[in-house]
């Protein structure tokens, strides 16, 4: 145990803002520090944030399910997710689609008007520059081609923001300095250094990233118990021999979701 405990901490010292879970347990209900780096993307000083949450899951039991690294909600209503990135694949273009609509899908409540849908924006920090430009920010909008490429006005907003930007007469290159820093120290923003120290410098921060080790074990374990309990689930449909409920009782899988197995199961 006292080894695993110090090879939790030898991992520790090498991690990031950059580092999604280490960003999310830094940034978890952390209003000051999620505001100054919403205000910093969005190049905008009158945002105000209400309120921020780490490791959203939007769960189906049918479709594909997602977990928001950071979610933050504005004094306006809006939504802000704020997705970091190390690799491109998980930057891709229509996972953030995917992203903006499954947060929209939970926005209005039955029979709301739609013109009460609030903005959302999906934010990926991501570790090297998306599309080469050498850019701070790139913005995604939806616009009418036969009208000049006018913007749409949807009130959905996706922003890359490039990691590797390094320029420090830049807002977002001092951001993104303080996002690849490993030591609290050598930190630009004290509101950051604040929250990377304590998780990094304190026992009560070193004991939560211990947890979240131990916990980010443990959910892998867990999906991957539940990936075997699908794939035997789909050769038990595919035999024919066995009812939905014995299925069910065999994998542990609730009943609607070998239901929702069964219904997609070839002719």
């Amino acid at each position: 145990m006292k080894d695993q405990y110090q090879h939790y901490l030898e991992l520790l010292k090498g991690l990031r803002l950059m580092d999604d879970d280490f960003f999310s347990e830094a940034l978890d209900e952390k209003i000051e520090p999620v505001e100054y780096i919403l205000r910093t993307i969005l190049e905008r000083n009158d945002i105000k944030v209400q309120c921020t949450e780490a490791q959203v899951e939007y769960k189906s039991a049918t479709k594909r399910s997602i977990k928001l690294d950071i979610r933050a909600v504005d004094t306006e209503g809006r939504v802000l997710d704020i997705e970091v990135q190390r690799a491109d694949k998980g930057a891709s273009v229509r996972r953030a689609r995917f992203h903006s609509s499954v947060i929209d899908r939970t926005l209005l409540e039955k029979g709301e008007d739609f013109d009460t849908l609030v903005d959302t924006y999906v934010i990926f920090i991501t570790e090297h520059d998306k599309y080469g430009a050498g850019l701070p920010l790139y913005h995604v909008e939806r616009t009418v081609a036969e009208l000049q490429h006018t913007t749409f006005g949807d009130g959905a907003h996706i922003i890359y923001v490039n990691g590797a930007f390094r320029d420090l007469e830049h807002p977002v290159g001092r951001l993104m300095h303080d996002m690849n820093c490993t030591d609290p120290n050598k930190m630009l923003n004290p509101l950051l250094a604040k929250e990377v120290r304590y998780l990094k410098e304190t026992e009560g921060g070193r004991s939560q990233m211990c947890r979240a080790f131990e916990e980010v074990a443990r959910e892998s374990a867990r999906d991957a118990e539940y990936q075997k309990a699908v794939r035997t689930a789909k050769k038990m449909l595919a035999l024919g021999q066995l009812n939905l409920e014995t299925i069910a009782e065999c994998t542990e899988l609730s009943l609607d979701e070998v239901k929702a197995l069964a219904d997609k199961k070839p002719a």
